[in-house]
Order: C-alpha cells, then sequence, then structure tokens
C-alpha cells in the first residue's frame, strides 16, 4: 500500500510541476520579466499565507 501512496504523491508532484512550468511559460510569453514573475510569486505566496491563518484550527478530537 505504501507503494501506491508513493505513486500517488509521485504523480501530484508531477502534475504541480508541469503546471507551474506551464504557467511561468505563459507568462513570459505574455512578456512578464523575471523580476515581475518573482513579485507575482510573492503577491501568491502572501495570499496563501493570509488564508492560512485566517482559516481556524481544526479542534482536536479524543
Amino acid at each position: 500500500m505504501a507503494s501506491a501512496q508513493s505513486s500517488a504523491s509521485d504523480l501530484h508532484r508531477n502534475r504541480h510541476k508541469v503546471l507551474a512550468k506551464s504557467f511561468y511559460r505563459t507568462l513570459r510569453a505574455e512578456g512578464l520579466s523575471h523580476e515581475e514573475i518573482i513579485q507575482l510569486s510573492t503577491a501568491l505566496l502572501d495570499l496563501v499565507t493570509t488564508e492560512i491563518r485566517e482559516t481556524p484550527a481544526p479542534i482536536a478530537r479524543r
């Protein structure tokens, strides 16, 4: 079963890598500079971080 989980994780990582590469190529094709892509990436990370902080933590069940 660990093998199936490992394979699923590998598929997710690969899918994310492919999606990121496609997004990057699109941004470059639209004329964004490396600096602008870094600024966009920072803004996206800030949004995710803010959302995580604002989401209440689940209550642990015993």
